[in-house]
């Protein structure tokens, strides 16, 4: 599979923060990001500033919710981490925008 580096796949901070609602929220390392500044903020920092590479490994359905399990490279302390390290991002989908994501340590590959 191939390996998507976040600011490959979106260039465009603005255009990445684009596909979220304007009241959606993002629960990431036991924090909440509300609305489209905050999730801009977050990207920013969590995502294009650490380089980070999403490589798709699953996807699956979970009633409302679209789950993407996802191997997780880049510039960040990886103390303690697994390595490598998969990601569950729970999307919440509403009128074409993310409405929620939730990002969680893997429980495994199905």
């Amino acid at each position: 599979m191939r390996h998507f580096p976040i600011g490959q796949v979106c260039p465009d901070p603005d255009a990445y923060v684009g596909c979220f609602s304007e009241d959606a929220l993002v629960l990431d390392e036991g924090k909440e990001w509300a609305g489209k500044a905050a999730i801009k903020q977050w990207s920013a920092e969590y995502h294009f500033g650490a380089n980070i590479t999403l490589e798709p490994i699953q996807n699956k359905q979970q009633g409302e919710e679209s789950v993407v399990v996802f191997k997780v490279d880049g510039d960040f302390d990886k103390t303690g981490l697994p390595d490598p390290l998969y990601l569950d991002f729970y999307f919440q989908i509403r009128n074409d925008k993310i409405k929620q994501l939730a990002i969680r340590l893997s429980k495994g590959l199905e």
